[in-house]
């Protein structure tokens, strides 16, 4: 499906701070294009028989310069915890890499959310070849009361000072929770009162403003928190009220990585909404939004939505305009299929229900309406659910399973897995 029928772009130029906003992305002076390539290329990866023949992995860490027509070599996974039962589904829900690139969190159909560590061999920038396939063990494993809608890992969190290990989480019937990342303990909780004044679960959860604050998504409205005191919300922002142009769930939410302040949110009646200190502009999309990112440099806002083999890339230096639509990703589900922006922002790479990730590259023509995969990969026979890139070393995280109906047990593939791209 094509972008230019299904989508219908709704903005308030006179309620829009433009030239302010502008003028801070192009402060910025990164360069965003990239010349596609002609030809697009698929691999079938076997675990069995892989080997690299150097014998130590690249420093580089721009995945642009990596050759994607070589075959990944799988370092390690884990499976045993999220083996499916004839009465218990177990998959995976997606997978994030800590932003210093130690740990992996990764929540589950069990109200689980595990930890995983990269494992010690792979600190070094200098892998050896022979390096064996090893077992992928949590480290840390935290439960939810409910089936985990959200999480999000604290954005200053660095291994080597313990306070800031910490990461969020929502589920139903649930508060807003923050656990500790060493011990897997609850350290704080936010809870959410409704017009009612009855406790309410979130749908999204997302720190904000250098996590001074914690927005969390809910029907119909948006909810912030103190970071620093736990307990009810400091400010709500109804929709009908604040956002006229806006309802439903809100789905997810991201803060421009740029311009502190300025946040994006999706929600699942097809609309994107950004917002700073007041409503700013509404898009209308075809479809529930599953996921919202921001370019690395912060002119660009990359949305997916249910259903469908396209998501967009809009641009915010115009507000409303798409500046391209990828086309090929296999996505015929209401599930979240994440995908991931190089470091670079030079990328995209994402997941797809057919086991399949896809690579697109941005062209340096910004009228190219409707881009293809480059490159597509198998690494999964289920859905790969969630991918994510690690900062400093060219490894890619993959988080696969989905709920199925009436499907052999054997045709499951519930693991999280870490691919090592040369």
């Amino acid at each position: 499906m094509s972008i230019s029928e299904e989508i219908v772009n709704t903005v308030e130029p006179q309620d829009f701070p433009k030239d302010e906003i502008v003028e801070k992305l192009e402060e910025n002076n990164v360069e965003t294009s990239l010349m596609i390539q002609n030809n697009e290329t698929s691999i079938d990866v076997v675990k069995e028989n892989e080997d690299i023949k150097d014998t130590e992995v690249i420093h580089s860490t721009n995945w642009s310069h990596h050759n994607w027509n070589n075959p990944p070599k799988l370092l390690c996974e884990a499976t045993e915890e999220y083996q499916p039962t004839e009465s218990y589904e177990n998959f995976t829900k997606g997978c994030q890499w800590s932003p210093d690139g130690t740990c992996l969190l990764v929540p589950s159909e069990d109200f689980r959310i595990r930890i995983y560590e990269l494992p010690v061999e792979l600190y070094s920038q200098k892998i050896p070849s022979n390096l064996p396939l090893t077992n992928f063990p949590a480290v840390v494993t935290a439960k939810e009361g409910g089936l985990v809608y959200d999480t999000c890992w604290y954005p200053f969190m660095n291994s080597w000072e313990p306070a800031t290990c910490c990461f969020l989480s929502t589920s139903r019937e649930s508060p807003i929770h923050l656990w500790d990342a060493f011990n897997g303990e609850l350290r704080a909780t936010y809870r959410a009162y409704n017009q009612v004044d009855e406790v309410e679960a979130s749908i999204s959860v997302q720190f904000i403003d250098s996590a001074k604050e914690v927005w969390a998504g809910f029907k119909n409205a948006l909810r912030v928190f103190d970071m620093e005191r736990p307990g009810r919300q400091i400010n709500t922002i109804q929709f009908k009220k604040d956002f006229p142009n806006i309802g439903g769930l809100v789905s997810c939410i991201r803060e421009n990585p740029i311009m502190p302040g300025l946040v994006a949110f999706g929600t699942y009646s097809k609309c994107i909404g950004l917002y700073r200190d007041g409503p700013l502009c509404t898009f209308k999309t075809g479809s529930g939004v599953t996921q919202i990112e921001f370019s690395p440099c912060g002119m660009k806002l990359y949305s997916a939505v249910r259903r469908t083999q396209e998501f967009l890339c809009w641009d915010l230096r115009n507000p409303g305009n798409v500046l391209y639509s990828f086309q090929g990703r296999q996505s015929d589900t209401n599930q979240r299929i994440q995908f991931s922006v190089t470091s670079d922002g030079k990328q995209i790479v994402s997941g797809g229900t057919n086991g399949d990730i896809a690579i697109w590259e941005l062209p340096d023509d910004i009228d190219y309406a409707d881009l293809n995969a480059v490159y597509k990969i198998k690494l999964s026979r289920d859905c790969i659910n969630g991918i994510s890139l690690h900062r400093n070393l060219p490894i890619i995280a993959t988080s696969s399973g989905q709920r199925l109906c009436d499907s052999p047990l054997q045709d499951r593939d519930n693991s999280v897995r870490l691919w090592l791209f040369s």
